[in-house]
């Protein structure tokens, strides 16, 4: 039956996919920063430790992990801020994993959906997300929100995997994909839920695709910055 889903994940009814990407969460949240280290041989950090660097943070800001997984932003965060972070997740296995990572700093936990953010609008300084966008169900209404709960000159940044725009790290990561799910299989003995990462990372829009649902969602002075060649990619957006 999960083979089934994965085979017709974007045309799956909502509801069903929801559950089904909660319940691979919860079934790999103990072992999902393993996992993240070995499939990305650790460079996920590095990827993390930039966004950040490129985030204007201070103190006083106010910021939203949105898809928030383990914490690993907001934990960046707050060893070189004293700024207020909220950290946001789907699900909840995952959001005690982050209580567990985060458990020196004092945060804000909260267990709920990116397609109805349960704050006021003008809110936020800003909103990150690492690697958690290509998992929302209806990803138009909660670029919505995000925009919805930003201030005035609020940045949204997001970095996902995109289009690789060099053909031999194409191959390379092609050919590499089909390795992830046998690791998946032997170190959490979940293949399904490392078949789902590679099928979620070919149906995720591209860069030029996910700055013209960011305009749509009334951002601007979008920039794309490119890792890898493509491989991930950091969208900053503004809200005006």
């Amino acid at each position: 039956m999960e083979n089934n889903f994965l085979k017709n994940i974007k045309t799956l009814d909502k509801n069903k996919k929801e559950n089904f990407i909660s319940q691979i969460f919860s079934n790999v949240s103990k072992q999902y920063d393993f996992m993240n280290d070995l499939m990305s041989l650790g460079l996920h950090r590095t990827w993390k430790e930039k966004l950040i660097d490129i985030m204007d943070i201070n103190n006083d800001s106010v910021i939203l992990d949105l898809a928030s997984g383990s914490g690993d932003l907001t934990k960046i965060v707050k060893k070189q801020f004293s700024c207020d972070c909220i950290v946001f997740d789907s699900n909840l296995e995952m959001i005690n994993q982050a209580k567990i990572k985060l458990q020196d700093f004092k945060i804000k936990y909260i267990n709920g959906n990116a397609e109805s953010l349960p704050f006021k609008k003008n809110f936020f300084d800003h909103v990150m997300v690492s690697f958690g966008l290509r998992n929302f169900t209806d990803i138009e209404r909660s670029l919505n929100e995000v925009h919805r709960i930003l201030r005035k000159n609020g940045k949204f940044f997001c970095m996902e995997f995109s289009e690789i725009n060099n053909i031999t790290l194409r191959k390379i990561f092609f050919l590499y994909s089909k390795i992830i799910p046998i690791y998946g299989k032997f170190f959490s003995n979940n293949k399904v839920a490392y078949e789902y990462l590679i099928e979620s990372i070919r149906n995720f829009p591209n860069q030029i695709q996910l700055t013209k649902k960011l305009k749509k969602a009334g951002f601007e002075r979008i920039e794309v910055i490119d890792i890898m060649g493509g491989l991930a990619s950091i969208h900053i957006s503004e809200k005006k």
